[in-house]
C-alpha cells in the first residue's frame, strides 16, 4: 500500500502539473471555538451524535493536507475515511450542499470492509483521548455495539472542516478520494503512476470545490 505521505505528495504533483500553485504558508486548523455560533452548534450536534460526552472539549483537527493559491485547501481522504461514521456526519441537513456529499456516501457503503482492513488495530482502533471524548470501544474490528472511538473522532473532525469551510469567506475546500474515477482512471491508480488527463482533473477539482 501506498504511504499517506506519498499519496498526498503525488496529488500534489499532478495538482500542480494541471495549473494549481501551492503556498508555503497554509491557513490555520479550524478550531469550533472560534467559528460563527450556527457553526458551532452544527459541530455540537455532531459530536453528539457519534456519541460525545457532555461537555464537548476543544476539538483539534490537524492541519490542512494540501494548500493551494487562491484560498484552495484539498483534503485527500484514505480507507480510514469511509465507514458508517462518516456517513453519520454526511446525513445532517447542512451536507446537503457538499459537492462530494453522494459520492462519500456511496464509498463510505462500498468500501467501508477496506476501512476495516487498514484501521482495526492499535491506535487507528482506539486511543485513551478518543475513548475521554466518544467512550469505550468494541473490541478490536467489532463495529457493533459502540465501535471504533478513532473512527468516530475521524469522522468527526473531517465534519468539522466540512463545517469551517462552509462558513468561511477565506476558504475553498476541495475533497478527493483514493476511491474517486477521474476520466477512466482511479485516484490511487493515479498516485501509482496510471497516467491522468491532467484537465480532466482540474475539472473534477473544481467540480468538488465548495
Amino acid at each position: 500500500m501506498v504511504r499517506t505521505g506519498a499519496r498526498a505528495a503525488a496529488l500534489q504533483s499532478l495538482m500542480t502539473r494541471a495549473g494549481f500553485r501551492p503556498v508555503a504558508v497554509a491557513p490555520a486548523a479550524p478550531r469550533p471555538d472560534v467559528l460563527p455560533n450556527d457553526a458551532y452548534q452544527q459541530v455540537s450536534e455532531v459530536f453528539e451524535a457519534l456519541g460525545g460526552r457532555a461537555p464537548m472539549p476543544a476539538l483539534r483537527p490537524g492541519a490542512w493536507d494540501l494548500v493551494f493559491a487562491d484560498g484552495l485547501v484539498v483534503e485527500l481522504d484514505e480507507e480510514l475515511h469511509f465507514n458508517r461514521y462518516r456517513a453519520q456526519t454526511l446525513g445532517f441537513p447542512w451536507a446537503t450542499v457538499l459537492p462530494w456529499r453522494d459520492a462519500y456516501l456511496d464509498y463510505c457503503g462500498d468500501y467501508e470492509q477496506e476501512c476495516l482492513a487498514a484501521g482495526k488495530w492499535g491506535k487507528r482502533w482506539t486511543t485513551t483521548s478518543c475513548e475521554s471524548m466518544v467512550g469505550t470501544p468494541s473490541a478490536p474490528g467489532v463495529l457493533a455495539g459502540s465501535g471504533s472511538p478513532r473512527w468516530k473522532q475521524r469522522a468527526l473532525y473531517d465534519a468539522v472542516k466540512d463545517i469551517a469551510a462552509m462558513h468561511s469567506s477565506a476558504l475553498r475546500l476541495c475533497r478527493l478520494a483514493i476511491w474517486d474515477t477521474v476520466g477512466d482512471i482511479r485516484l490511487h491508480d493515479a498516485f501509482a503512476g496510471s497516467a491522468l488527463d491532467l484537465q480532466q482533473l482540474a475539472d473534477f477539482v473544481a467540480q468538488r470545490t465548495i
